[in-house]
């Protein structure tokens, strides 16, 4: 899916002896490389001869303060930092423990505070956790500029709730100047980060043990209760008696049905068009009605859980090995899967799948990426099966391997190429189906394959103008004919392996399309839904976008708008599909799930930004549909992959519609609802470009 990136600290303080990525940043506004500013942080994994660190820049370069005194769990402490134009000091409860002599040079960077960044993780036996961070600018005798950060909310949650997030990582501006005195000033304490002290840490009901809130389920009566006090809330939302069944509007305009999704132009907007000839905009969620998945791994760390289903019997469905291929043995089980089957009793299934359709029509979603019951509408995701890989993608100038990339296509295809309620076929996802340069390396490295001769006469020919002696001097060998190029171990200039690479990706994103379309022409194509800045360069996107009917992109974001995103529409002038989007509810902490970057503090919050996210979307001539990630809540304990004795593998976000015990959001999916029922409304009025 998709990757979170914080990142602080470019690489360990060389006054370290022991370099260790298990970190935490108090505060830092620096550039590394550039040799400018100042970080704070510890680093180490014992609490007992934890060193605090502090980094600061002149310019040319950098000095340490390092000081272990041997901290301890569950006692305050005090931290001050004075970075003068002639000294750093570093103070802890009130004693001066460090001195350097010399200046310091501002980085132009915002502040962060309060970071563990995603590389650093290596855990030790502490968490810290900080309640207040001020930092003031001093400059001729008068505060220039102040920030403070005041985590006492997030702090003062119990340590066991600290072990899933460990604060709130902020940023902001700071004017720093050379010559300014900066001071800091943190209060702080420290958690014992032994799990075995707390756990379990999950409730026979997926929840997190430690939190307490509103409508937490204690029993199984609760969940079955839900069923009663639900339907009188849907009852209260019928589905708008104005849609057709593919989400099209009526009482507007039509076009001319064919019995498939089409886009169509109209006064410089762009609209997806359904099978009856009535337009919508599509409003989609992803994986309902998730019943198996998504699973948390448990081998290694069965501790953590105060119940596990049984293995065999009807929870027996709940569990399942090795799920993203890891070959390891590891067991993965689903406990929102034994909730339902609580709820719903031996019919769980059909009942769940039921009740997820009608959730879904009462709310104004009308289809799902990665999945939707088979009476909705879909957006499936296709994959290259046992097509041979060169590298990460097929050799898509070999005639022979084209020809099994298009029977693995039309196995996936062929059952459903006249169904009216597939929206359009994609393959692949995200980063996956980006060409990168290293594989394009990897190509020319095996100078038997069709496209590294393909790769390589296209240098040759277009790069170098027909001249081995041009390509040989600027790929470093000494060679007289393009045999001799490749066995000379070449270095591939970047201006050149840039141009191959662009190469290669333009033939494969060219043979999909293709290939696809002459599988199944009546479809439209969403490409391998492309992430706008998690590419190689932004031409990624003027690659993909030839070769699809609708470009389709996912983006995580709490707003919409999107100057790069606007500007690469234009260019293309090709209608879009946010295949995925989320704010997931964070809870202040409180109930152990992981805080997203585009995260909401709570579920009306969530409703609000999806609203205002559904107006712009709508109102944007080029996008015809977005699709919520995701149906269901993931596992407090991560969906892996991973095994062993950690709290959280992989993914651990709150972003459902419903919570692991199958209990709606209700003050966000309400919201949602109005959203999804004005969103066409909202298209009629949109300007053109």
């Amino acid at each position: 899916m998709r990757v979170v990136i914080a990142c602080i600290a470019m690489t360990a303080p060389a006054a370290l002896a022991q370099p260790s990525n298990c970190r935490f940043y108090i505060a830092g506004q620096y550039d590394f490389g550039g040799r400018l500013g100042f970080y704070l942080d510890f680093e180490g994994t014992e609490l007992v001869r934890l060193p605090l660190i502090l980094g600061v820049a002149d310019g040319t370069n950098w000095r340490f303060l390092s000081h272990a005194p041997g901290f301890a769990p569950d006692r305050d402490y005090t931290i001050r930092v004075v970075l003068a134009p002639d000294r750093a000091e570093l103070w802890v409860d009130g004693e001066r423990v460090g001195s350097s002599p010399g200046t310091w040079r501002a980085a132009p960077v915002p502040l962060e505070a309060n970071q563990r960044p995603s590389w650093a993780t290596e855990r030790g036996d502490w968490i810290a956790i900080v309640s207040k961070l001020v930092v003031s600018v001093e400059r001729n005798g008068t505060t220039a500029d102040r920030r403070e950060f005041d985590f006492g909310d997030i702090a003062a949650r119990p340590v066991a709730l600290q072990l899933v997030e460990e604060g709130r990582p902020s940023s902001g501006p700071l004017e720093t100047r050379d010559g300014d005195t900066l001071t800091i000033e943190v209060t702080l304490r420290f958690g014992d980060a032994d799990l075995t002290r707390y756990a379990p840490f999950i409730d026979r009901y997926g929840q997190y043990r430690y939190a307490d809130f509103p409508g937490k389920v204690r029993s199984d009566d609760d969940l079955r209760a839900d069923i009663a006090s639900e339907d009188d809330r849907l009852e209260a939302m019928p589905p708008p008696d104005d849609r057709d069944e593919y989400g099209g509007v009526t009482g507007f305009w039509t076009e001319a049905p064919t019995g498939f999704f089409r886009v169509v132009q109209r006064d410089g907007v762009w609209w997806l068009i359904s099978p009856r000839g009535n337009p919508c905009f599509l409003t989609g969620v992803s994986g309902p009605p998730a019943q198996l998945w998504e699973k948390t791994p448990t081998t290694g760390r069965e501790f953590l859980f105060e119940w596990l289903p049984p293995r065999d019997g009807p929870y027996g469905v709940a569990w399942a090995a090795d799920v993203w291929g890891e070959g390891q043995g590891t067991d993965y089980v689903c406990l929102h899967t034994a909730n339902l089957i609580r709820k719903y009793g031996d019919d769980w299934q059909a009942k769940s799948s039921e009740r997820t359709v009608r959730r879904l029509r009462a709310w104004g979603f009308v289809c799902g990426k990665w999945g939707a019951p088979v009476t909705e509408v879909q957006t499936p995701v296709l994959h290259l099966g046992a097509t041979p890989r060169i590298d990460r993608h097929p050799d898509v100038f070999d005639d022979a391997i084209l020809a099994t990339m298009r029977e693995e296509l039309e196995k996936q295809i062929a059952p459903r190429r006249d169904d009216p309620r597939i929206v359009g076929w994609s393959v692949g996802n995200e980063y996956d189906e980006i060409i990168t340069p290293a594989e394009v390396r990897a190509i020319l490295a095996k100078p038997e394959s069709a496209a590294c001769g393909a790769l390589v006469r296209h240098a040759l020919e277009v790069l170098h103008a027909g001249s081995v002696a041009k390509l040989a001097e600027a790929w470093q060998v000494d060679a007289a004919d393009l045999a001799g190029v490749l066995a000379g171990d070449p270095t591939v200039p970047d201006v050149d392996l840039e141009a191959l690479r662009r190469v290669y990706a333009d033939r494969y994103y060219r043979a999909l399309y293709e290939t696809i379309k002459g599988i199944d022409p009546n479809h439209l194509y969403l490409g391998n839904w492309i992430v706008p800045g998690w590419w190689v360069n932004e031409d990624d996107w003027r690659l993909v976008a030839p070769y699809c009917d609708v470009i389709g992109y996912d983006r995580y974001s709490v707003d919409y708008n999107d100057e790069r995103l606007a500007r690469l529409q234009r260019e293309a002038g090709k209608p879009t599909l946010c295949g995925e989007f989320s704010m997931p509810p964070w809870y202040g902490g409180l109930r152990g799930f992981g805080r997203f970057h585009s995260a909401a503090e709570d579920e009306a919050q969530a409703g609000e930004l999806y609203n205002e996210w559904t107006r712009a979307a709508a109102r944007d001539p080029y996008c015809v549909g977005q699709i919520w990630f995701m149906y269901r809540d993931q596992a407090l304990t991560g969906r892996g992959p991973g095994r062993g004795p950690q709290l959280v593998h992989g993914e651990h976000f709150a972003f459902g519609l419903i919570t692991e015990t199958d209990r709606a959001k209700w003050p966000m999916v309400e919201r949602m609802r109005e959203a999804n029922l004005a969103a066409v409304r909202w298209r009629m009025a949109a300007p053109g470009p």
